[in-house]
């Protein structure tokens, strides 16, 4: 029992010291007890839960490690391995692949990985598990619009760690006017087409605004002698001495 208590105090303490991912929000005090651990869980980029935010909980029993944790969303989802009623997780780590050596770290990692992969196979939400089987796109757009609804917005987590800096009229922003976040990964900036395009488009536009403001009837001089064009038009008289 003792041998229990201490893992677990260990493992709280390991993950609340460092931090499991960005997307994982722990709370800034630490748990208020030593069966609870309470946090929110940020949509992944480049999926339906991008824009949302879950609160996620842990029940941890008197038995861990040997005994694996309970994981509920909170905040209502639709996802194939959450339940509807109670928000209860389905995954075969926290069950019949559940083993002392796993950690709450990593519990947590699986976790946020059912939203970028979702296992129809064990699926709690039946309606949710046959669309994503039967019609991907149609399962991305009900979970999007659920997300919507019912989640969390992401940008009450984020705003914090959004640069305050003043954009130099290079940088890279969105339309609304908001600088890249640190959860910006390669996907998530990938995913910012419009920024990418407008500056491609300024940096063409520009020579081509240059070539518009010349004479379309008279050929580009050449740039080592920009000011001969000029002197030929008008030829210097020759000057001679005149005999005696």
């Amino acid at each position: 029992m003792a041998s229990s208590a201490t893992r677990l105090r260990n493992d709280i303490a390991n993950l609340f010291k460092t931090s499991c991912h960005p997307d994982i929000v722990l709370p800034s005090g630490g748990p208020q007890d030593l069966t609870t651990i309470t946090l929110h869980l940020l949509g992944p980029a480049s999926t339906p839960y991008s824009d949302g935010a879950w609160k996620v909980t842990l029940k941890l029993p008197v038995e861990y490690p040997n005994s694996p944790p309970k994981a509920y969303f909170e905040t209502k989802i639709f996802h194939p391995n959450v339940a509807v009623s109670t928000g209860e997780v389905c995954v075969d780590t926290l069950k019949r692949d559940w083993s002392p050596n796993v950690d709450l770290r990593h519990v947590l990692l699986v976790i946020r990985c059912l939203l970028i992969e979702p296992n129809p196979e064990s699926a709690l939400n039946e309606e949710a598990g046959k669309l994503l089987l039967e019609n991907f796109a149609d399962f991305e757009r009900m979970a999007r619009l659920m997300t919507s609804i019912h989640a969390l917005k992401r940008s009450a987590f984020t705003s914090a760690s959004i640069s305050v800096e003043s954009p130099s009229p290079t940088d890279n922003t969105d339309e609304n006017g908001n600088s890249t976040t640190i959860y910006s990964d390669s996907e998530t900036d990938s995913a910012r087409g419009p920024t990418v395009n407008s500056l491609n488009t300024k940096n063409v536009l520009r020579p081509l605004e240059h070539t518009q403001r010349g004479s379309s009837t008279v050929a580009p001089s050449s740039p080592s002698k920009p000011l001969m064009k000029g002197k030929e038009t008008k030829p210097k008289k020759k000057v001679g001495i005149k005999r005696l």
